[in-house]
């Protein structure tokens, strides 16, 4: 694979990607703990890819925390320590997933390659820590090795009518061919390809790797910028499903287990436990007076969308956010509207549930649910969608076969809908939810806010934290090396316009003093 930086990192392809590194990296990468040389987030799991049956060989894998852990690059150049539950701005995913498409496909790697490779680099090692198995042991991996190789490159393979050929070389940090760049995904394109068995090459929902902290019931009763995910652990589910997980494979108790348990993880991180630091821990907080001048901008203008914490500290508080958890249509908020309105968009809630069958009464429901769909699509004179959703409901019917007692993660056709606007939801540790809007088209807190003008391309990468504008250091213009990847707000999905709150920038009311107050206070949250 090709980095997606052309120079400026220690060397690492893991770097040159984005991925966050372990503070000690071992001089030897054939340690037997690959925990302690992979980047953070990389899992090790001795069950095979798709087919989920346990082996001797081990496998390594995305894990949650590959997106949803990271540091700060300060202005001095140090990094903060990790951050628990926030979204890594500087990985890479999409292009980092068609480096590994590309790697696999290679005719080159086969399982001697493999194998001789690690032979090259551990066999020494193997022999003087007792480790490596001897011959029987390397007959089972090659076994392994070459029928799990063989799989994955015929899927991938199978797979290249809805997915493309992947991007290579230089079009790797191309932001025409992969729109998304360091910090985004384009969830949806997986979603569509996943669960309905489309293309999703049109699909421009491109969305920055969220914060997921305080993500208990009574601050975020709902999941997604839209809100369309009800709970914690349909969220985490549908992450996994549409990043590659089976549904067998999360039938499997130990890896349904994993995903619950890192749901119930998010609902109690950042709730007063340290985990989430303050801006204070790094940086100088504005005069006590802008701080709490900003609270009253603050409690005018953002409090019945957000609510509040105190300038004392302490829990969040909803008193007062009449509009709090509620769902504000995209014509009035003025943002990006592509997540809402994209091909698809209201097919993907039924095709996804239909994965996970229920049993009894719930799959009764299902059922009545493909049958009103495809009936309806028929009556609008819709007849390919009529047979989409009748194709559904045969995959229905013979995964409730598979399934008989229902599977593990079925869940209600209240827990993922279509919406048409976005959510109102807290905003604890606001400073650390740069670059702003739901696609990351304002990199700064002033931005967004209106202190400061919103550019109409800035670069993204290897960006340092800015604490004066409360977001990341965005230079225009040509790109440096280390931040390589040039966002145009004018590109399809990338639209920084809207929410406009307190004033747009243009309003003669907008009041700049008032602004400046403002960002003091948003710096406590």
């Amino acid at each position: 694979m090709r980095s997606f930086f052309a120079e400026g990192t220690d060397g690492s392809v893991w770097a040159d990607y984005g991925f966050l590194l372990p503070d000690d990296i071992p001089a030897k990468t054939c340690t037997s703990n690959v925990a302690d040389w992979a980047p953070v987030g990389i899992g090790v799991s001795s069950f095979v890819q798709a087919k989920a049956f346990q082996t001797s060989t081990k496998f390594a894998g995305l894990t949650c925390a590959a997106c949803h852990l990271a540091r700060l690059r300060l202005p001095d150049g140090s990094q903060t320590p990790v951050i628990h539950g926030m979204g890594n701005q500087e990985l890479d995913v999409i292009a980092w997933s068609d480096g590994v498409k590309n790697a696999m496909l290679d005719p080159g790697l086969t399982t001697d390659a493999i194998l001789s490779a690690y032979d090259a680099q551990c066999a020494e090692f193997d022999e003087a820590n007792g480790q490596g198995g001897g011959v029987i042991q390397s007959l089972i991996d090659r076994i392994i090795i070459s029928a799990w190789l063989g799989g994955i490159k015929s899927v991938i393979a199978g797979d290249l009518s809805r997915y493309d050929l992947p991007f290579d070389n230089a079009e790797l940090r191309d932001e025409i061919a992969i729109p998304a760049g360091p910090g985004r995904t384009r969830p949806f394109r997986s979603t569509v390809r996943v669960s309905l068995n489309l293309p999703g090459a049109d699909n421009f929902v491109l969305s920055k790797i969220p914060v997921v902290w305080e993500q208990r019931e009574d601050l975020r009763p709902a999941s997604q910028y839209d809100g369309s995910i009800r709970t914690p652990v349909t969220r985490s589910l549908i992450a996994a499903y549409v990043s590659g997980a089976t549904p067998l494979a999360l039938s499997k108790p130990e890896i349904a287990h994993n995903v619950r348990a890192a749901a119930k993880y998010t609902e109690g991180l950042g709730s007063g436990d340290g985990v989430v630091p303050r801006f204070a821990v790094y940086f100088e907080m504005a005069d006590q007076a802008d701080i709490e001048a900003g609270f009253q901008v603050y409690m005018e203008h953002c409090n019945e969308c957000h609510g509040h914490r105190l300038l004392d500290g302490g829990e969040w508080s909803n008193a007062g956010a009449a509009l709090i958890h509620q769902r504000i249509p995209v014509e009035k908020l003025g943002t990006d509207p592509e997540r809402l309105t994209f091909r698809y968009a209201q097919m993907v809630p039924l095709a996804l549930q239909t994965d996970f069958p229920g049993v009894g009464e719930d799959l009764v429901e299902q059922v009545r649910l493909l049958e009103e769909r495809a009936a309806s699509a028929r009556a609008e004179q819709r007849p390919a969608e009529a047979y989409f959703w009748l194709q559904q409901l045969d995959r229905l019917n013979k995964l409730s076969r598979e399934y008989r007692l229902g599977h593990g993660f079925y869940f209600g056709t209240d827990d993922l809908t279509a919406e048409t606007g976005y959510f109102n939801n807290p905003i604890p540790g606001a400073w650390l939810r740069a670059p702003y809007l739901h696609n990351a088209s304002v990199p700064t807190m002033a931005q967004l806010i209106n202190l400061s003008p919103r550019p109409d391309q800035f670069c993204r990468g290897n960006a340092p934290y800015d604490p004066v504008q409360m977001g990341y250091v965005a230079p225009t213009g040509d790109c440096p090396p280390d931040i390589a990847f040039s966002f145009d707000v004018n590109a399809k999905g990338n639209s920084n316009a809207g929410h406009d709150y307190p004033w747009g920038y243009d309003d003669p009311a907008r009041d700049p003093e008032k602004l400046r107050q403002l960002l003091a206070y948003l710096k406590t949250l």
